[in-house]
């Protein structure tokens, strides 16, 4: 149980985290529908991982671009580095700021915080799925009479022996398509775990946001969702 734990955590995590960045993924995948959205970047990485055990020599960080090319497509993380940093990164807070430079400032550390959280999970996320051995992947149907512009879509991992995880996903339609805004796993809400320890790591750090930033992955704590026995 604790394999398919960490594995399924993990992985998803990661999903929430990645940076967006300049797309050079081997597919582009499209954002007009949510469901194939997911189901096409699953098989894409699913894909990667099998290509990369069947290697002798493995590179590791060609392995991890090729994770990451994907995944970055279908995740919006402004969204998601701003929650987790919660009135730290609030448009209330920015529009507060009386110069040019404090507000320059305060762009760069939620930019320079997305990347400290993609450099922290991106390799036990990648390494995690090479541990993937033919667990079932299925997708429980859309809510019927789906309408506006927020989602949730529901992923059931099915174990090798026979206990299944449920991973849901929260969508939304933005200007650049759907993308993931937040992923609840087995009743975890990643998006409110982080907040609260960044929030805590600022108090125990008598306010200094950037020790944080600079900091977090020894700063933080491991999460784990509740599993059914």
């Amino acid at each position: 149980m604790h394999r398919y734990k960490t594995l399924i955590f993990s992985a998803l995590m990661a999903v929430v985290l990645q940076i967006s960045s300049a797309l050079s993924a081997e597919i582009t995948i499209s954002r007009d529908d949510p469901q194939k959205m997911l189901q096409t970047a699953t098989d894409e990485v699913l894909k990667i991982v099998e290509e990369t055990k069947q290697r002798t020599n493995r590179d590791s960080q060609a392995f991890y671009k090729r994770i990451d090319d994907v995944l970055s497509q279908i995740v919006d993380l402004e969204y998601f580095a701003r929650g987790v940093m919660a009135t730290h990164a609030s448009a209330r807070r920015y529009k507060a700021l009386t110069t040019d430079e404090e507000r320059a400032a305060f762009r760069e550390r939620i930019t320079r915080f997305s990347n400290v959280l993609k450099d922290s999970l991106m390799a036990s996320y990648a390494d995690a799925l090479l541990t993937f051995d033919g667990e079932r992947i299925t997708w429980e149907p859309a809510p019927k009479g789906s309408q506006g512009d927020d989602l949730t879509l529901t992923q059931i991992i099915h174990a090798k022996s026979n206990k299944q995880y449920k991973a849901q996903y929260r969508l939304k339609k933005t200007k650049d398509g759907w993308l993931v805004q937040n992923v609840v796993v087995e009743g975890l809400n990643l998006g409110e775990a982080y907040r609260n320890q960044f929030a805590d790591a600022v108090e125990k750090n008598k306010g200094n946001v950037d020790y944080v930033v600079e900091n977090w992955p020894k700063l933080m704590s491991k999460v784990t969702p509740e599993t059914k026995k």
